[in-house]
């Protein structure tokens, strides 16, 4: 239903549509007193060449105007601002290219001198000493009156019947002003006290423009004039507003006595071949000062090039995206791209994901601070940056901004300079650092284990034999075979930790020889229950071999001895009288997973945490008040890893705990 109530609403709209669309209006803005190109006439209305002209066009498009000639400053003005969608009666020039795009000339024209009759007039020189009408935001003062040198001793009109009327009254001496416009002026306010002289300069192309990017409007007007001249509307017009040169304003004497104009035309002939020869003059020192910059400017540039070409570090330029837009070849010697590979491309192209996180965290930085007015002082940044190979080097880059004259960045500049080596001595010193705090760790822990674990069972070990010594005779031979046991204990432990010792001395200094070769478990299994059997015995903990018979690991003997050792002490350790300690063997693809666990005290998670760390404190009383260092795990740690295997504990506090470590299963 709805469907069908849009279709008949869209029918009933095209039923009821106006045959003809409203015609577009463009408003048109000018120079008031600009004839003969654009003015207000005595009856209130715009008339003028272009006027007619642009009237003529909107006949042939269909376009409706509504014309507004103002003062020829506001005109520049409201065009910029869009209040106006057309100008008449501009020149054309690239200044202005860049807020106005204009049509195809209507009219050529040059302009002159305009000067004082009364003033002494040799050459373009005689200028220098006489006081300017500059008329304001006139194309004459950037193409001739600033390279000239004439912009100084000056006075503003802000238009062209002004500056005539400034000089007439005696308050200025010259305006550079259009051929036309000028006799124009002069003849309609019939002014006495202005001449021409001096040749014709600037050539001026009269055009239509709109505001800058208006390619619609653009269109119709280029049509336009392109349809009046091939019609010859154009040629009409422009016949009927053509200003002809008035006899009373320049060749008046001529008509009145030949022999005047004859002797006028000998002595402006001879002033003529004066001022070329004075214009060339000027012209071959202007020259000369040229040459003499261009080789000046040539010789820098060719230090710009030895420098650039020759220098070790990479000297780039980048536009206001972060696009390249040059490179100097250093970059080719070490980074090994050539410069048409990067010219053009984007610098975060070859940054990592953290370089291009740091400039832009930068950038917003930089235009934080120029929102502010605050222009950010050179930068220096350490990035990684791809080669050509695939391989990334650290340069160190000293970035500058550059700005256009409104204060904005247009570009950066600056100097890169690879660093690879020295973040290879900075990275090889942190890790000399961390080697050095280790080994002091190390030399910390086996200081303690010294003054603390080894003193204590030598001085039972003393006590003991040296009570038996002196009162052996007062003992019964039952408490003589429990010192005795004591001492054997005491004696087996301190070798063990001495053992622990010493390997872990050998592998801290690569003193330690790692020779692996096949091996029965079983056996070495058995060879460490043997060895701590009257340990076991003593707390009758039971040691029970699983699973492991015919399982063969690929292992260095005497540290798989010293990793079940001090696993299995550990375990009697921290057991309980009557408890059981059972060591397992499975075979996971190619490795040998082995289990050592016991059903004892148990270990909090703050304890499982910290277990295998060097510098921290863990070592525990056993369940008969034994003492250790808890180094062994430390070793077994490290002859874990050093048969490409690992090492983690379980436990649970009251639950015993169970040690897992694998070992290659072959070579």
């Amino acid at each position: 239903m709805a469907n069908r109530i849009y279709l008949i609403s869209i029918l009933i709209a095209t039923l009821f549509q106006p045959q003809f669309a409203l015609a577009q209006k463009y408003v048109v803005g000018g120079d008031y007193d600009y004839a003969p190109f654009s003015f207000i006439d005595k009856t209130g209305k715009p008339s003028g060449l272009e006027i007619e002209v642009l009237e003529a066009i909107a006949a042939l498009s269909d376009i409706k105007l509504d014309i507004q000639l103002s003062r020829w400053d506001s005109a520049i003005s409201y065009i910029q601002s869009g209040r106006t969608d057309i100008i008449v009666g501009i020149i054309f020039s690239e200044e202005r290219e860049s807020f106005l795009d204009f049509t195809i000339p209507i009219h050529t024209e040059y302009y002159s001198i305009f000067i004082r009759k009364d003033l002494p007039f040799k050459d373009l020189s005689s200028l220098y000493d006489y006081k300017l009408v500059a008329l304001d935001k006139d194309i004459s003062i950037d193409k001739y009156l600033i390279p000239m040198g004439l912009f100084k001793n000056y006075v503003l009109a802000k238009s062209l019947p002004e500056a005539l009327s400034v000089i007439e009254l005696g308050l200025a001496d010259y305006v550079i002003a259009p051929n036309l416009l000028g006799l124009n002026e002069i003849e309609r306010n019939k002014y006495q006290n202005i001449e021409i002289r001096g040749p014709s300069i600037i050539p001026s192309i009269y055009c239509m423009a709109v505001r800058k990017g208006n390619t619609e409007l653009l269109n119709i007007l280029n049509n336009g004039l392109t349809e009046l001249r091939r019609n010859g509307k154009l040629a009409e017009i422009q016949e009927k507003w053509k200003v002809y040169e008035e006899d009373n304003l320049k060749y008046r004497r001529i008509v009145r006595n030949f022999g005047i104009v004859f002797t006028i035309g000998i002595v402006l002939l001879v002033l003529v071949f004066i001022w070329v020869w004075l214009l060339r003059l000027q012209i071959k020192k202007k020259t000369e000062s040229l040459h003499l910059k261009n080789q000046e400017l040539q010789k820098s540039e060719e230090k710009f090039r030895v420098i650039t070409e020759n220098s070790s570090d990479i000297i780039w330029h980048l536009d206001s995206n972060f696009r390249l837009t040059y490179i100097s070849p250093a970059d080719e010697r070490i980074r090994g791209f050539k410069k048409e590979e990067v010219i053009g491309k984007s610098l975060f192209s070859i940054l990592k994901p953290e370089g291009i996180e740091m400039l832009q965290q930068a950038n917003k930085k930089r235009m934080f601070d120029l929102s502010k007015g605050i222009r950010s002082a050179p930068a220096i940044y350490e990035l990684e940056e791809l080669c050509k190979d695939g391989s990334w080097i650290w340069v160190e880059s000293t970035a500058t901004a550059f700005y256009d004259s409104d204060g904005s960045i247009s570009g950066y500049h600056g100097v890169s300079r690879d660093i690879t080596e020295r973040k290879k001595a900075e990275q090889l010193l942190k890790e000399r650092e961390t080697q050095l705090r280790e080994l002091n760790a190390t030399k910390d822990k086996l200081f303690s284990i010294i003054a603390h674990d080894l003193r204590s069972p030598f001085s039972a070990i003393l006590g003991l034999s040296e009570l038996l010594i002196e009162k052996h005779k007062d003992f019964y031979s039952d408490n003589s075979g429990k010192y005795l046991r004591i001492i054997n204990s005491t004696s087996k432990n301190t070798l063990a930790l001495l053992d622990n010792l010493l390997a872990w001395a050998k592998s801290q200094t690569g003193n330690n020889t790692f020779m692996p070769e096949t091996t029965s478990l079983q056996a070495v299994i058995n060879g460490i229950f043997e060895e701590l059997k009257s340990i076991a015995n003593i707390k009758n903990v039971t040691l029970d071999n699983v699973q492991t018979d015919d399982i063969e690991v690929y292992a260095d003997v005497n540290m798989l001895k010293t990793i079940l050792r001090n696993l299995v002490s550990n375990a009697i350790k921290f057991s309980h009288p009557h408890g059981k300690i059972a060591i397992s063997a499975v075979k996971i693809q190619n490795n040998i997973e082995i289990t050592v666990s016991d059903n004892g005290v148990g270990m909090s998670k703050d304890t499982l945490s910290k277990l295998f760390e060097i510098d921290s404190d863990i070592s525990a009383a056993g369940t008969a008040g034994e003492k250790g260092s808890g180094f062994g795990l430390l070793l077994c740690k490290e002859f874990v890893e050093k048969h490409g295997g690992n090492i983690c504990a379980k436990s649970e506090l009251g639950k015993g705990c169970a040690f897992i470590f694998t070992l290659p299963f072959k070579k």
